[in-house]
């Protein structure tokens, strides 16, 4: 936190001009979508004060926008309060990814990246229906008590995608639990999430908004421009995704570009050129000798997917030291099956870059006069300082937090009961793995179950034994009716964390398998696969590919009207590309704007997917672009990037 931020902040805590969320707390601008105030998700940003700073609630929204007097049903949503004292009127709202992820669970990550936007506007984000925190509304429990072992080994469907086995499946289950609960699951869709959009800012109070999006995102602001354009001022969509594409027939095309991309960098640096004239064959060449068994490392042969895991593991790195400059060394010593000294330095790291550190402010700035590197250096140490008392603030604030949890919302007993039970149960495993399928099954079942002693006694005597068994079974009698409450509140935390993985699939599947799916098929996605530039690129991509489409079976396929069609509009929209993106190939940010009249689109060298994550200048950019949608941007941070390319000793001493 800077000077300016603590001053925004006490400007906050000590003015007279009332409270800027005091609309929100009395229920929001209209009895249409009232809102109700919420806890955030812990923990917030230390310089975040709940209520002043961030506020958290929800929103109720009509679940069919055709019957907006209809049935309700509540998104989760927090807004980051402009540091400034004279904010813009128009916000920026952020549109997850996913999709299902949830933004609300991640406020001190999109703190951070939206700082910039903060200093002259509000920045609002939100869980979409079927989504994150907003998902609980169709979540399947008996399902998952019932499949826990499946869901746990993420088995969640038969590799039988010919339909054979549909009704035999993990999500056939947890849909048959959704639509007996009364729930229109057909109406948790983009078209609806759009609806959503402008519901949702007319009901915290902003007449216009900017939008942005990224990966599902994109795919959400762009029907939002399509269906819902009321009050939009701009746009940016970053890690695009247009509705039209094939996203899952094409599921291998990101990864192929990834490459592509890596090798026309290579092409257009005179010393990468030089030194590596030949990538694009030599990849080919050594992904044949690797499925030939041909390609070894340290005594052991190395398959396809490790040569095509350092142009994937770009993504999800932010912050780390690019891995990019190292690509074309650990591709040719793979080949050489000589001395490789990348591929050992690669492998050992899991393929992952550490974070920047002196060493590399040091070889960065080895061109530079002495001053400037000397300059350099002080900052450098500065900047060290700064993370570690970063660090230990937040350390502290984390064992703050956790006591506050174990004193307040659990209690003691219900604290020791918890421990007590996960030393048995750990025990209990490394004697009898066979059993822990059971355990499993059992112990996620209890978070639907009624809270009692009975039911908390029946799992551990059919689970444990010994003095663990009468240690617990004591704490149990002992218990007052708050803390029994307090440990089936720790059953269901607990077991949130076993069930995040497979609802957050289960609300992938329900967009892809009902919007997606009516124009893509498993037959179509082997044919493009097949087709492949890179050979053996299925693969790294046909178990992602047998469980989506084998997932998607047991669904009802919704054909939308327009949903293939590109978006036309003249809304002020600024279109990225991050050029190692695996997630979403950088051309779509191109075929995303094809009819869009007011657009601009930039291709983000060492960026993955959601380029603002990856450079800062994508930020820069991003606020100059809001802060006037008409203005044409240069390309000045794309040229401002620089990838020094790594040369081995064997290497230099080959020219």
């Amino acid at each position: 936190m800077n000077y300016h931020q603590i001053l925004a902040l006490i400007a906050v805590l000590t003015g007279n001009a009332g409270d800027d969320f005091a609309a929100l707390k009395s229920g929001g601008a209209g009895p249409k979508a009232p809102i109700t105030q919420i806890l955030c998700p812990h923990p917030l940003p230390a310089n975040e004060i709940e209520g002043k700073t961030v506020f958290c609630g929800t929103v109720q929204v009509p679940e069919d926008h055709a019957k907006p007097d209809g049935k309700k049903i509540p998104l989760q949503f927090s807004i980051l309060k402009s540091w400034s004292q004279y904010p813009e009127p128009d916000p920026l709202v952020y549109l997850q990814g996913g999709p299902g992820g949830s933004a609300i669970s991640q406020i001190p990550l999109y703190a951070r990246t939206f700082e910039a936007w903060r200093k002259t506007r509000d920045v609002v984000f939100w869980d979409q229906r079927s989504a994150g925190l907003s998902g609980q509304s169709v979540k399947c429990f008996n399902a998952l008590a019932a499949n826990a072992a499946k869901i746990a080994k993420k088995n969640y469907t038969t590799t039988d995608i010919t339909g054979a086995n549909k009704d035999s499946n993990t999500v056939a289950d947890c849909l048959k639990e959704i639509e007996a609960a009364g729930i229109d699951i057909a109406k948790y869709n983009t078209f609806e999430n759009a609806k959503d959009v402008r519901t949702i800012t007319k009901a915290l109070g902003y007449e216009t908004y900017n939008l942005y999006g990224i990966s599902y995102g994109t795919k959400l602001a762009l029907e939002t421009m399509r269906v819902a354009p009321e009050g939009i001022r701009s746009v940016i969509i970053d890690g695009v995704a247009p509705p039209w594409v094939k996203l899952y027939e094409t599921l291998t095309l990101k990864i192929g570009e990834a490459i592509e991309n890596v090798v026309v960098q290579c092409k257009a640096d005179e010393s990468c050129n030089k030194t590596y004239p030949d990538l694009d064959k030599i990849i080919i060449e050594t992904l044949h000798m690797a499925k030939a068994g041909k390609v070894m490392h340290q005594g052991k042969p190395v398959d396809t997917l490790t040569i095509f895991r350092p142009f994937d593991e770009r993504n999800e790195k932010y912050g780390n030291l690019s891995m990019t400059p190292y690509i074309p060394a650990f591709i040719y010593e793979l080949h050489r099956g000589k001395e490789m000294p990348t591929v050992d330095m690669l492998v050992a790291r899991n393929f992952v870059m550490p974070m920047p550190g002196d060493d590399d402010v040091s070889a960065a700035s080895a061109s530079l006069p002495k001053e400037q590197r000397a300059l350099l250096s002080t900052l450098a140490d500065n900047a060290a300082i700064a993370q570690r008392v970063q660090k230990s603030n937040e350390n502290v604030m984390e064992q703050l937090r956790d006591a506050v949890d174990v004193s307040t919302n659990y209690g003691p007993v219900a604290t020791l009961f918890d421990q007590e039970l996960e030393k048995a149960l750990l025990a209990k495993k490394a004697s009898d793995p066979a059993s822990v399928e059971k355990v499993l099954t059992d112990y996620v079942a209890l978070q639907t179950t009624q809270a009692s002693k009975e039911a908390l006694a029946a799992f551990v005597k059919a689970h444990v034994a010994g003095e663990s068994q009468t240690r617990l079974l004591a704490l149990i009698d002992g218990m007052s009716a708050a803390e029994l409450s307090a440990s089936f509140a720790i059953i269901k935390r607990d077991a949130a964390k076993s069930e995040a993985d497979f609802f957050g699939n289960m609300y992938l599947f329900n967009y892809a398998c009902q919007e997606d799916m009516p124009f893509n098929t498993y037959e179509g996605y082997k044919q493009y696969t097949a087709s492949a530039k890179y050979p053996y690129i299925g693969d790294a991509y046909d178990p992602l590919a047998n469980m989506v489409f084998g997932s998607c079976i047991p669904f009802k396929r919704q054909q939308r009207d327009n949903w293939q069609t590109p978006v036309v509009s003249d809304i002020p929209t600024l279109s990225i590309g991050g050029l190692y993106d695996s997630q979403t190939p950088a051309s779509w940010a191109k075929v995303a704007v094809e009819k869009l009249s007011n657009a601009q689109v930039f291709m983000i060298p060492e960026a993955g997917h959601g380029a603002v994550l990856y450079q800062s200048c994508v930020a820069d950019m991003g606020v100059a672009f809001i802060n006037n949608p008409q203005r044409k941007l240069s390309d000045a941070c794309p040229k401002s990037i620089k990838i020094h390319w790594h040369v081995p000793d064997w290497a230099k001493a080959a020219k």
